[in-house]
């Protein structure tokens, strides 16, 4: 309003200005308390909302979703080791057990899978002698046992026999009789006699009379060669 108007003269300019003042007076410069009121509410209103927009919002944790609960294993391992238990006694068992146990099949069984499991007639050999000699202990066993069923050493002296029949057949059947082998049979044999021989006098003349002739026959086994070496001998 400081600006003259165009086409209006200056003193018509100050009489319309002295006339709006005139107005504003009787109008009331200050705006009405109603307007107030509500301006003030609303202002507030943004204030708490623009606050509550600008607060930094708590970051978010991821939920992770709760793992099942595992059932209860515990019988079930307690089974387990339970039948592990109980095998390794049935095997311990087994190993251990003598002519007339009730195990005793199993164990004369194994050996026989075993045996027959072998990939040559070397190590057949090596078995059969080992299960000759086990054949002796079990005789050992039994004379010293209080109490046996009539006839089991007998048997297991025949059982001795057989294997050893056995071992001599595979061990001829392999190509080459080097010196290992000789000294193989040599060693059991020697073994086979001492142990044996102590054994007689607590045998009857039944058992005593297949001892006897097991030993003639073991020793029967490595005389040839004990021939050669002698007549080799001589002839030097």
């Amino acid at each position: 309003m400081g600006k003259w108007l165009p086409g209006i003269s200056r003193r018509s300019q100050t009489h319309i200005q002295d006339r709006v003042s005139e107005l504003g007076a009787r109008m009331g410069g200050d705006p009405r308390p109603e307007f107030r009121a509500e301006l003030r509410e609303r202002l507030m209103n943004a204030t708490e909302q623009e606050d509550l927009s600008s607060e930094p919002s708590e970051p978010s944790v991821p939920v992770v979703p709760a793992r099942p609960r595992r059932r209860a294993t515990l019988f079930p391992q307690l089974l387990s080791l339970a039948l592990a238990g109980a095998m390794v006694a049935a095997g311990l068992g087994t190993y251990q057990s003598m002519p007339g146990d009730a195990l005793y099949p199993l164990k004369r069984a194994a050996e026989s899978t075993l045996f027959h499991l072998s990939t040559d007639d070397a190590e057949r050999a090596d078995r059969s002698f080992g299960y000759a000699e086990t054949r002796a202990h079990e005789v050992e066993e039994l004379l010293g046992a209080t109490k046996r069923e009539d006839g089991l050493i007998d048997k297991t002296l025949k059982d001795m026999e057989d294997t050893t029949r056995s071992a001599v057949t595979s061990l001829t059947r392999v190509q080459r009789r080097d010196a290992r082998s000789t000294g193989q049979l040599r060693r059991f044999v020697q073994k086979q006699r001492d142990q044996i021989q102590i054994m007689l006098p607590k045998m009857d003349e039944d058992d005593r009379r297949r001892a006897s002739g097991y030993l003639d026959y073991i020793d029967g086994l490595t005389q040839p060669e004990t021939t050669t070496d002698s007549q080799d001998v001589t002839r030097d």
